[in-house]
């Protein structure tokens, strides 16, 4: 193994003190002549040298690294959530570490000490649905509250902490608005776990529309369970037999369930069952009868995350922001009745 050169070395190599190289590395070098910094950055490259992000870090009294812990990255909501907050961060000079909870409170207790213990200079997290469940909720908090790093919620979250997240409610209220616009009344609708703020918050807002227009959202034309494929599946079987003339998915990934079970049987969308999901993910365009979804602000969700993060960990205060708006993407999957 090559021995690793030190700033020393190339402070010597280039004729400089350690204090000169140092300044020059980290961008504050305003009083130091462009042909030094120049000869400095000609040693750095020749010799290969790569600052000590420990040592830089006793100095600073920062890491540079943000812990980010999300559901599972198999969901290409959080997939591209999370690729947009490296770019974001990087941007900053900010590397991230991720763990992935795979919705259990366990795993979310596990991450939070392992991050918090790495010396972090901010935590990012988004818990996994058991972690919401109120006797769980309590002991995550418990936990959170003996951490010393800054920390804030994304898209889920337990009120009273720091958080950022989108109007679900305004969410749920628009995609109600629009399948009675298109004459539909009886609509199914899969929910994921209500425990979380998103799945509460959007079947909220789609029940206040349907009040508002005089239209009863009876317990058969709900199905809860989870953010995905699987859960689309059996919740089109269950609405096969009611007489609803529309699903609304609240995730698209859900909605991929129910394409792939309704092609099953032979049904068609949306001549037989229209349907409606939520996230507009990548693929969401690209199926047979395009989906019509909500598209969730994930450029300005990221951006908001990541500067509301920077302005904790320099110790300023910052609105909490829940009211970031999705868009209604019309395509082909709804049927006007």
């Amino acid at each position: 193994m090559a021995k690793r050169v030190t700033i020393k070395e190339v402070a010597n190599e280039a004729g400089v003190s350690v204090t000169t190289v140092s300044f020059v590395l980290n961008g504050k070098a305003e009083s130091v002549p462009d042909a030094t910094k120049e000869r400095i950055r000609r040693v750095v490259e020749r010799l290969r040298y790569t600052p000590n992000r420990a040592a830089r870090s006793l100095v600073m009294g920062r890491t540079n690294m943000i812990g980010i812990i999300v559901p599972s990255v198999t969901n290409f909501f959080f997939a591209e959530l999370v690729r947009l907050l490296q770019k974001k961060f990087a941007e900053q000079g900010y590397d991230i570490i991720l763990s992935n909870n795979e919705e259990s409170a366990d795993n979310d207790l596990k991450y939070v000490d392992l991050l918090s213990g790495r010396n972090i200079d901010g935590l990012i997290f988004t818990p996994g649905a058991e972690s919401l469940l109120p006797d769980k909720a309590n002991v995550l908090k418990e936990r959170l509250d003996r951490i010393t790093v800054p920390f804030l919620f994304l898209d889920r979250y337990i009120k009273g902490y720091p958080h950022i997240a989108i109007d679900n409610r305004a969410g749920g209220y628009r995609l109600a608005e629009y399948l009675l616009g298109r004459g539909h009344t009886k609509i199914g609708v899969v929910t994921g776990p209500m425990v979380l703020n998103s799945s509460y918050n959007r079947l909220k807002g789609f029940r206040e529309k349907l009040n508002e227009a005089g239209v009863a959202l009876s317990s058969e034309y709900i199905y809860e369970g989870q953010y995905d494929i699987e859960t689309g599946e059996r919740a089109t079987e269950r609405f096969l037999q009611t007489n609803a003339t529309a699903i609304f998915a609240f995730s698209d990934m859900q909605a991929y369930g129910i394409y792939k079970k309704l092609k099953q049987l032979g049904k068609r969308v949306p001549e037989d069952i229209s349907v409606v999901g939520f996230d507009d993910n990548v693929y969401s365009s690209l199926l047979d009868k395009p989906l019509t979804t909500m598209r969730q602000p994930l450029e300005a969700l990221a951006s908001d995350t990541v500067k509301a993060m920077l302005d904790m960990i320099d110790g300023k205060e910052f609105e909490m922001t829940c009211k970031l708006p999705a868009k209604l993407i019309e395509r082909e999957s709804v049927a006007q009745l």
